[in-house]
């Protein structure tokens, strides 16, 4: 459909970001002229223009415009925008034409370009809007639904507010075969009901139907094979709802795999772009945190082999992503028997489930209770990071034992590669007391995993540190 299609929309923000470089253009210089400002010239438009198609390529909202409200619009624009800042920052750093640059430009193009953006898609939403309340501009739906699940696919259709459809009859498909039809009328007081007598032949011959949506979970396959054979017959398009054959997903896509035409489903599917953007985000984090670990090295290390003599960076096989096997890095915490001296502690674990925890843990050296409280130990992860191993926001990768025991449900917890920090760290930790709980707070963050969701957990990890709050 046009609506799903962001290129439908492409045309007013390209008009958008040659306005505001015009704008930007007299309100620093006062002319069209920029003088010796190199990106002041055509080109720099052109420049621009490339840009956003950039960034129009790598982020995808999670919804199409006509979805989102006014709200979502706008921090949709607003992340255009700072995608194409950061681009626009590189190409000036990398070309090394920052010196012939000015700052006030670039701060108009942007503060014109979030504006007139955001407006001009506003419109464009006015326009369509307009378009479909037209009742002659609508595609009629036919709805087909069982007897059981017929007023919930009514009550989600409803609540999904299809402008461009009318539903215009809803097919009550019983196990014995009867079909029971309903037109739809409307009046001044809104919509009605009303049977029709003459049944489902009758009407898909006489009257307007555009598109078909079956939801027919107890309907036998070779019925419902009949059924869609005499829709694509009278040249009605046919949706099929993906529970119609008993998949009760959250998320599916069909693509292709090989020579097949498939079908692909699971709870959350991310799109390449968003995994790419999220990598992207994970290598320039990373390439900071390995500068920050190499200062805090020079007055760690010293310490923790004076007190405790021995490797200082403490290595361990943990489970990754849909169960692989990586080795974690850390500053050692603790004295070198350590994982002997774990299982003697057993009984004293705090933890309900499958994760040690322990108050005044006997086997902490002096140094590594600072580390820890600061958080510092974490540090040397950032090459776990940079390897691909990890990420900067993610979940807590289990160990081997903890993973060799762990429950069916557990593992979805690993279907996103686990991080430094994640929404069981700024939650508060130490006073999680239930495996269970940790697995309740990956899984929120994977079924609700953004770009402004890591940005955020990292926001809050940054302020969890400084307050030294959840670390024990």
């Amino acid at each position: 459909m046009l609506i799903r299609n962001r290129s439908f929309y492409m045309l007013a923000d390209s008009i958008a970001v040659i306005l505001s470089f015009i704008m930007a253009l007299l309100g620093r210089f006062a002319s069209l002229d920029a003088g010796s400002f190199q990106l002041g010239h055509w080109y720099g438009c052109v420049l621009m223009l490339f840009i956003y198609l950039v960034v129009l390529l790598f982020y995808q909202p999670d919804k199409p415009i006509m979805k989102r409200s006014h709200w979502n619009e706008l921090r949709v624009v607003i992340t255009d925008n700072f995608y194409m800042v950061m681009a626009l920052t590189f190409i000036l750093f990398a070309f090394k034409l920052g010196d012939n640059s000015s700052r006030k430009f670039y701060i108009l193009f942007f503060l014109f370009n979030t504006l007139t953006m955001y407006l001009g898609r506003l419109m464009i939403k006015t326009l369509l809007f307009r378009h479909y309340g037209k009742p002659e501009n609508r595609k009629r739906l036919l709805i087909c639904a069982c007897d059981s699940n017929v007023l919930n696919v009514m009550n989600q259709v409803v609540n999904a507010n299809l402008y461009d459809y009318d539903v215009s009859a809803i097919a009550v498909m019983y196990v014995h075969g009867k079909v029971e039809l309903n037109q739809v009328g409307r009046n001044e007081n809104g919509s009605y009901l009303w049977s029709n007598p003459d049944g489902l032949t009758e009407y898909l011959k006489k009257e307007v139907v555009d598109e078909a949506l079956l939801c027919l979970p107890t309907m036998c396959r070779e019925k419902l094979n009949d059924l869609i054979r005499r829709l694509e017959a009278l040249g009605i398009v046919v949706h099929i709802t993906v529970n119609t054959f008993g998949m009760d997903e959250k998320e599916k896509a069909i693509e292709n795999f090989g020579v097949y035409r498939v079908l692909t489903y699971c709870p959350r599917i991310f799109e390449p772009v968003e995994l790419f953007l999220k990598r992207a985000m994970d290598i320039a984090g990373g390439l900071v945190g390995i500068l920050f670990t190499l200062v805090l090295s020079i007055f760690v290390v010293p310490a923790i082999y004076l007190e405790s003599p021995g490797p200082v960076i403490f290595k361990q096989t943990r489970i990754g992503r849909n169960g692989r096997q990586f080795s974690i890095y850390k500053f050692r915490s603790m004295y070198m028997d350590a994982e002997e001296r774990k299982k003697e502690l057993m009984a004293q674990n705090q933890m309900d489930g499958l994760m040690f925890k322990m108050k005044d843990d006997p086997r902490i050296t002096k140094v590594g209770k600072f580390i820890r409280k600061t958080s510092i130990d974490e540090f040397p992860q950032f090459f776990n990071v940079l390897k691909g191993d990890m990420s900067l926001v993610g979940t807590r990768p289990p160990t081997l034992d903890e993973f060799m025991q762990y429950e069916e449900h557990h593992k979805r917890r690993l279907s996103l590669k686990p991080g430094i920090t994640g929404m069981w760290q700024v939650s508060g930790r130490s006073e999680i007391q239930n495996f269970e709980d940790v697995v309740k707070l990956d899984l929120e963050y994977i079924d609700n995993w953004s770009i402004w969701l890591d940005c955020r957990i990292l926001v809050q990890t940054v302020l969890v540190v400084l307050m030294h709050r959840g670390a024990e």
